[in-house]
Parts: C-alpha cells; sequence; structure tokens
C-alpha cells in the first residue's frame, strides 16, 4: 500500500525477515526457484486452497493511489486491479507491491499497530520499511545472487525492477554477502 503514514511495530531486524522469506519459501516448496510466483501463492494458494486469507481485486475508483492493502487481522489482502493484471503479467514493480503485502500479511497480522511519527522511528520498527525488506527477501532471496551477477541478469532472474536489483546488489554487499 502507498503509505501516507506509517506504522510502529515489533522491531525485526534484516536477517530476521530474510529468514522469515527464506521459511515461507521452503513451506510453500519453491525455495529452489529463483521466481517466485506472488500472485500465484497469494490468490492459488493462501486464498483458494489453504483458505489463510481472502484475496480481492478492486478497480481504480475504489482504492485511488493504494496500489493494495492487507488487513490488519490477516483476513484480506486487496490489489488494485491495474496491479494485479500488470503482477500477472510478470511486471516488476507490481510484483514488488504484491510481495510488500504479502509481508504485512506474513509479519504483520495481529500484532498491535502504533501510529508512528512522520521522524525519528528507526525503519526496522517500521511496516513499510519492513514490508519492502520481506519482498525483496521473499523475490531475491541471498542464496540465489553473487558477486557476479548484474543488474540485468538480478531483473531477468527475478523478474525485479531495475531500481529494486540496484538496491539488492547494494545492501547485499553492504552486509558482505557478496
Amino acid at each position: 500500500m502507498k503509505a501516507t503514514h506509517d506504522y510502529i511495530v515489533p522491531a525485526k531486524s534484516w536477517d530476521q525477515i530474510g529468514l522469515a522469506a527464506e521459511e515461507v519459501r521452503r513451506l510453500l516448496h519453491v525455495e529452489r526457484t529463483p521466481y517466485f510466483p506472488v500472485v500465484d501463492i497469494i490468490e492459488s494458494v493462501l486464498d483458494n486452497q489453504l483458505g489463510l486469507l481472502s484475496f480481492e481485486i478492486d478497480p481504480e475508483e475504489e482504492m485511488g493511489e493504494a496500489e493494495g492493502y492487507t488487513a490488519p487481522d490477516g483476513s484480506l489482502i486487496i490489489l488494485r486491479e491495474d496491479v494485479y493484471v500488470a503482477a500477472c503479467n510478470g511486471e516488476a514493480r507490481a510484483r514488488f507491491t504484491s510481495a510488500h503485502e504479502l509481508g504485512h500479511w506474513f509479519m504483520h497480522t495481529n500484532i498491535p499497530l502504533a501510529r508512528a511519527p512522520s521522524r525519528g522511528a528507526k525503519p526496522y520498527r517500521l511496516a513499510e520499511p519492513q514490508a519492502n525488506a520481506f519482498a525483496a527477501e521473499i523475490l531475491m532471496p541471498r542464496r540465489f545472487v553473487t558477486s557476479a551477477d548484474t543488474v540485468a541478469t538480478i531483473m531477468a532472474r527475478h523478474g525485479v525492477s531495475a531500481e529494486a536489483a540496484t538496491n539488492r546488489i547494494k545492501f547485499l554487499k553492504n552486509k558482505g554477502i557478496i
């Protein structure tokens, strides 16, 4: 969801979020697959097969600027119709948005949320940066990125944008992983 505000949530390190994304991939039996089928997972597996949530696609007129929404109780994920169509067609930004909403569902279901001040809260205590980190981890797992990778190879292998691939390389280099 495009946030004009954020929520303070329990602190999670980026490494904890990475481990959580790995566990989700393992539980879904896609740990060996570089390309994460995010829309299929939300729609076909979590909703249709397992009934863990309801998945809805809402028109742009209803959602406005919000590209997605995840109910705090975990009962619902909504994607704006154009985002859903784009994600189904493999569009990188829409895939990231979908993975971001999955991150909210996985990490922020049934936890107390407190409105965050516009400044001062650390990113690891905020829902939106956590969901972005989860999206990066689930779409571009550490195990599939090497020092030989370029932005273009990560984009092609994982179905992500140049911005996401660039940020991922920078993050993994800064952590000394690649």
